[in-house]
């Protein structure tokens, strides 16, 4: 069955130049899927999910979204949602938690992803995490931006991250 395509108007936010300007972050086997992201920054529906309160402007100057399949996305779905997330170097993504299960696939870069229950784990290109249903989790970049895909599923798919205190 095909997903009905949506074009949502292209919205542009500071990661998205900083996404187009960074050529460097991915192995072989990511590079053409890495270069197809970096080649549809300008028409992508980039968002981002949080306000200067909870994460201050350093962090939206250098983090954004935009959602591939969704209820919101490119392409409409109600059971899986596909994001392509940026996050740019030095960067601290705090301590958050949502419904729906959570797949990142590390396209470029590399991060220290935290997790409750799981030891530390710094993800490279090609690597993947799962984040169980409101499992805390957070993650730091380091010297390096970080590109990925994100999947998620499961109840909660319309709901939004909360931050949440480290466990």
């Amino acid at each position: 069955m095909a997903l009905p395509a949506e074009k949502p108007p292209p919205r542009k936010i500071p990661a998205a130049d900083l996404l187009k300007s960074w050529a460097d972050g991915h192995t072989g086997v990511t590079l053409s899927l890495r270069d197809a992201v970096r080649g549809i920054t300008d028409y992508a529906d980039w968002q981002q999910t949080y306000t200067e309160e909870e994460v201050g402007a350093e962090f939206l100057s250098r983090y954004g979204y935009f959602e591939l399949v969704g209820p919101s996305g490119h392409f409409q779905s109600n059971e899986v949602r596909a994001y392509v997330a940026y996050w740019g170097e030095n960067l601290y993504y705090p301590w958050h938690q949502h419904e729906a299960e959570e797949l990142y696939y590390i396209i470029a870069g590399e991060a220290l992803f935290e997790a409750e229950g799981m030891p530390p784990q710094t993800l490279r290109a090609g690597d993947t995490r799962l984040h169980t249903s409101n499992q805390p989790h957070a993650m730091t970049t380091a010297g390096s931006p970080v590109l990925a895909l994100v999947l998620w599923r499961g109840a909660g798919l319309t709901g939004l991250p909360r931050m949440s205190a480290e466990p």
